[in-house]
């Protein structure tokens, strides 16, 4: 005859009834959250610091670098809409998977930027680390500056 252990009919894995609800229910609120922060996929709403920067050949950087709060949605057809309040920049633009469906390649224009350096086309990639929770975004300017290559990099979260 095999051992079996004695089943309490008050509980159910060793917790009892009123225990049992509550983690049914903060079940259900961890699934929601993670549902709301998906880092499989790049489209949604992300916001960061971006820093802003130029770069001049072997010299280094030209001028301080800024950073400023800001957020960007890309939507599911993969248009991008974005602003840098304080920058006063807009981003829009458009954005394709790049390798998997969690990272993007961007094409973005900036206008409206209080730095005049900044306003043009960049493109760039966002790299999503659904392990570490973010999204790391790399653009450079594609118009050329007698000052050097435009930059705008952040760390994004949901």
């Amino acid at each position: 005859m095999a051992y079996r252990p004695r089943r309490r009919r008050d509980t159910l894995c060793g917790y009892h009834p009123p225990m049992r609800s509550s983690l049914a229910a903060l079940a259900l609120v961890f699934a929601g959250c993670a549902h709301a922060q998906d880092f499989t996929r790049y489209q949604g709403a992300w916001q960061g610091p971006f820093l802003f920067y130029v770069v001049m050949g072997e010299n280094g950087a030209r001028g301080a670098p800024a950073v400023y709060p800001g957020q960007m949605r890309i939507a599911d057809d993969g248009s991008v809409h974005g602003d840098v309040p304080e920058a006063a920049c807009k981003m829009t633009g458009t954005s394709v998977d790049f390798v998997s469906p969690a990272n993007a390649s961007l094409d973005l224009t900036l206008s409206g930027c209080t730095d005049a350096r900044f306003n043009g086309r960049f493109t760039g990639k966002l790299i999503n680390n659904p392990v570490l929770r973010y999204g790391s975004l790399r653009l450079n300017s594609l118009r050329p500056l007698e000052a050097g290559t435009a930059y705008v990099t952040s760390v994004l979260q949901r």
